[in-house]
């Protein structure tokens, strides 16, 4: 496997297209004053493209892709049930607490998301060689479990504060602290998720160097 280092920059690319990209569409054309579905269309069309993208030329699934269709897909559903102006702001947090359940349902397979988003952007020697380690070692994907596992949780809880601060804090100001507190989540699990992968990579580098020589 390449260098650490080498490999938590292009991760970082990734996770910036898959879970940010989509999203900083949706909620610019909402501060923008577009109309909450054609927001969340466009979303929902730029994350699917990004799937399109990815199985042409990569020939691999992308997961996280995927699942921000699946959110932004569900949240354009939901624009047409109607309610009250909390209750608008509380539906965002439906479509955010349903992907933390689908990534902490998919730590229960064998290909839990985070370690899908790796392979959707490595060479096909690279995707080989983590379906080794994989295979070989089991704490190399227990620990791709724990990332995944972690963006689940995170999203779940962020999901969960974002409905108590509606009843708690005026609409005017939640709908830009929702904003805020999404892509802050998602930035900063990016940011973590790097790190750990660069962490875990860098150990079994060591391991298998060692046990070469």
């Amino acid at each position: 496997m390449s260098g650490a280092n080498s490999d938590a920059k292009p991760l970082l690319t990734l996770l910036v297209w898959d879970a940010g990209f989509p999203l900083a569409v949706y909620y610019g054309m909402r501060l923008a004053g577009a109309d909450e579905r054609l927001a969340l269309l466009t979303g929902a069309i730029c994350a699917a493209a990004r799937l399109a993208f990815v199985a042409v030329l990569k020939r691999s699934f992308d997961g996280f892709a995927a699942l921000l269709a699946a959110v932004l897909g569900v949240g354009l559903l939901l624009t047409f049930i109607s309610g009250d102006e909390k209750f608008l702001l509380v539906k965002e947090s439906f479509s955010v607490a349903a992907a933390a359940v689908i990534l902490l349902v998919s730590c229960f397979t064998s290909k839990p998301l985070v370690l899908v988003v790796a392979r959707a952007g490595s060479s096909q020697a690279h995707r080989a060689e983590i379906d080794r380690l994989c295979a070989s070692i089991p704490q190399f994907r227990r620990a791709f479990v724990l990332m995944t596992a972690v963006w689940g949780v995170a999203l779940l809880v962020e999901a969960a504060l974002r409905v108590l601060l509606v009843y708690l804090v005026p609409a005017d100001v939640m709908v830009a602290l929702s904003l805020v507190m999404l892509l802050g989540v998602v930035a900063l699990l990016s940011v973590w998720t790097v790190w750990y992968s660069s962490r875990v990579q860098a150990r079994y580098e060591v391991g298998a160097a060692q046990a070469a020589g």
